[in-house]
């Protein structure tokens, strides 16, 4: 490694050095809104299973319509779509929030 390397190398650990507190904050709220979006996805495969619902008891009632049969289809993959999205965002939620713990502890003891 070069001097000139040597020294972009010092630049960039100087300025990481003088953010380490705001990017560990922002780093926490990021990790924040992943478990967000993943509460929010199951959220929303729930309420979508229940429209899946009535339209199935549309069409045992005698619905003869083609389109509640192709929304019941269609309702029902965006159920399944949903529900895995959400499993798998909070999945990298917990995932993230364990390796980067011990960094969010050692901001909040910086911080008292």
């Amino acid at each position: 490694m070069g001097d000139e390397e040597l020294a972009q190398l010092k630049t960039v650990y100087d300025e990481l050095w003088s953010d380490a507190r705001t990017m560990v904050k922002d780093m926490n709220r990021s990790i924040r809104s992943v478990y967000l979006s993943g509460f929010f996805m199951l959220l929303m495969a729930c309420m979508q299973a229940l429209s899946a619902h009535q339209v199935y008891m549309k069409i045992i009632e005698g619905s003869t319509r083609w389109l509640d049969q192709f929304y019941l289809y269609a309702i029902s993959l965006g159920v399944i779509v949903m529900a895995i999205g959400g499993i798998y965002t909070l999945r990298t939620y917990n995932e993230l929030k364990n390796r980067y713990a011990r960094l969010a502890e050692l901001e909040k003891t910086l911080e008292a």
